[in-house]
């Protein structure tokens, strides 16, 4: 998963996610839900830890800068204000996927 060099970051596919969990421990990334607590106990990614997006700093406070994550949302929106505020804070390894856990559900049901 390389990590094209004019983007901030990787998008994962909804049809990818289910592949990269399966792997997840080889993989070695941090998956990370940047919605509020209560959207992350109605539906969540199994694995996924909730961290909201105002939340990041102070959560990821001492987290290892060379950690891989993986984050969602529920559509993506709130994924680019994660981006910047994890890229503020040395983080460099960064994957989205791509339209959030709506358009997970939506691969999921095909």
């Amino acid at each position: 998963m390389e990590q094209p060099v004019n983007e901030r970051f990787k998008k994962v596919a909804p049809h990818e996610l289910d592949p990269m969990l399966q792997v997840a421990e080889e993989l070695g990334f941090l998956m990370l839900d940047v919605r509020s607590p209560d959207e992350y106990r109605t539906e969540n990614v199994v694995g996924a830890r909730n961290v909201p997006v105002d939340q990041l700093r102070n959560d990821l406070k001492d987290l290892d800068r060379n950690t891989s994550l993986l984050i969602y949302c529920k559509v993506g929106k709130r994924c680019v204000r994660a981006v910047d505020e994890l890229e503020q804070m040395g983080f460099q390894k960064i994957m989205v996927l791509d339209g959030g856990i709506e358009a997970l559900k939506a691969h999921r049901m095909k």
